[in-house]
C-alpha cells in the first residue's frame, strides 16, 4: 500500500483549493498556536503538540479515505459544550440511521463524553449517548431504547515518520502535497484491536443499562472486520427488528454538489447504506471470539524436552 494526503488541515487536496503551511508549535518560540479545527468548535490539537495537521490520507490503491486524525469523524470535546454545524451534521445522520420512527434534527438529544464507572474500578467514557424527545411508549417487536455511540473513523498508519518527512519537504517547496507517499500505509489491524476491549465493555454497559450500541467505522474497519466475522457468524438482519448493536460505516461523498457544513472544503461523509450493519450484540461478541477454531494438530507435535535444552 501507498497514499498520498487527502485532507490538510480540513482541506482537501484534490481540488484547486489554496492550501499553505500550518505553523505548529514546534516551529515557533514558546508561543502555541492557535489553528482553527473545522471539525470541532475548538483549535486543531495535531497543530498545538507540533505534529503535522493532516486529516487523513487516501490509499492510492482501492482510493478509499483513511482517517489519521481523532477528531476528523465527529469528535468529543469535554470542555466545550456546544457543537458546530459539522459535528450536528454527523450525528443527525446516525440519528436518521438507528432511530425509528424517523427523527427530525429538534428532536435529538444527546451528550458527549458520559463516564462509564466499571466493577475494576477503571472508568471508560462514552463518546455520545444519544435518545430521542418523546419516545414511541407502545410496545412492539422493536422498541425504541437510547444508544451509546463510539467514532471510529481510522486509525494510525505505518512509516509516520515518512508521512512527516513529506510534510516537511512540501512545506520548504521542494515537493508536491499530493505527491505519493511510499512507505505509508493504513494500520486497519491495530485500529480494530485498540478499540476491541472498549467495545466489549461498554457495549455491555449500553446492554445491562437498556440501551443499543452504534459503532461508526470508516469504511477500511469494516472491510477488514466483517468478512472474519462472517465465516463463524451468519449475521441476521434486525434492521426492522429488535437490533442491539449497529455498525454504520462513513465514506466520502462523491457528490460533487455535497459540502461539509463549517468545513466546506473539505471531503463531505455519508452513511453507506450497503455496509452497515443491525444485528445482536451478543451474537457479534460472540463471532469475536469464535474466529478460532479447532487445530487438531496443536498439541500433537514432537516436544523438546526442557532439561535438554540446558548446557
Amino acid at each position: 500500500m501507498t497514499v498520498i494526503v487527502a485532507e490538510y488541515l480540513g482541506v482537501r487536496t484534490d481540488r484547486d483549493y489554496e492550501i499553505l503551511p500550518v505553523i505548529t508549535s514546534k516551529q515557533t518560540d514558546g508561543a502555541k498556536p492557535f489553528v482553527p479545527c473545522p471539525f470541532k468548535k475548538s483549535h486543531c490539537d495535531k497543530a498545538l503538540r507540533g505534529d503535522k495537521p493532516v486529516c487523513s490520507v487516501r490509499d492510492t490503491n482501492t482510493r478509499e479515505l483513511w482517517i489519521v486524525c481523532s477528531h476528523r469523524l465527529c469528535a468529543t470535546q469535554p470542555k466545550i459544550s456546544e457543537l458546530n454545524d459539522y459535528q450536528k451534521s454527523v450525528l443527525v445522520q446516525v440519528a436518521a440511521a438507528v432511530f425509528n420512527p424517523p427523527i427530525t434534527q429538534g428532536e435529538i438529544l444527546f451528550d458527549r463524553e458520559v463516564s462509564i464507572p466499571i466493577s475494576s474500578g477503571k472508568s471508560y467514557s462514552a463518546d455520545f449517548v444519544m435518545w430521542r424527545t418523546n419516545p414511541e411508549t407502545t410496545k412492539s417487536s422493536n422498541p425504541e431504547r437510547p444508544i451509546l455511540l463510539e467514532m471510529q473513523g481510522g486509525g494510525e498508519t505505518t512509516s509516520t515518520g515518512d508521512l512527516t518527512s513529506h510534510i516537511t519537504m512540501w512545506e520548504k517547496g521542494q515537493s508536491e502535497l499530493t505527491s505519493v507517499v511510499k512507505k505509508t500505509a493504513p494500520l486497519v489491524t491495530n485500529a480494530w484491536r485498540r478499540q476491541q476491549e472498549q467495545f466489549l465493555v461498554k457495549g455491555n454497559v449500553a446492554m445491562q443499562s437498556g440501551g443499543r450500541m452504534v459503532f461508526c467505522v470508516g469504511s477500511m474497519i469494516y472491510d477488514y472486520l466483517i468478512p472474519r466475522l462472517k465465516v463463524s457468524t451468519n449475521f441476521a438482519d434486525l434492521k426492522n427488528a429488535n437490533w442491539t448493536l449497529a455498525l454504520l460505516t462513513f465514506i466520502e461523498d462523491t457528490n460533487p454538489l455535497s459540502v461539509n457544513p463549517d468545513a466546506t472544503k473539505s471531503i463531505p461523509l455519508i452513511i453507506d447504506k450497503d455496509r452497515s450493519l443491525y444485528t445482536n450484540y451478543s451474537s457479534f461478541v460472540q463471532a469475536i471470539t469464535n474466529q478460532g477454531s479447532s487445530h487438531p494438530t496443536l498439541f500433537n507435535r514432537k516436544y523438546i524436552q526442557l532439561e535438554s535444552t540446558f548446557e
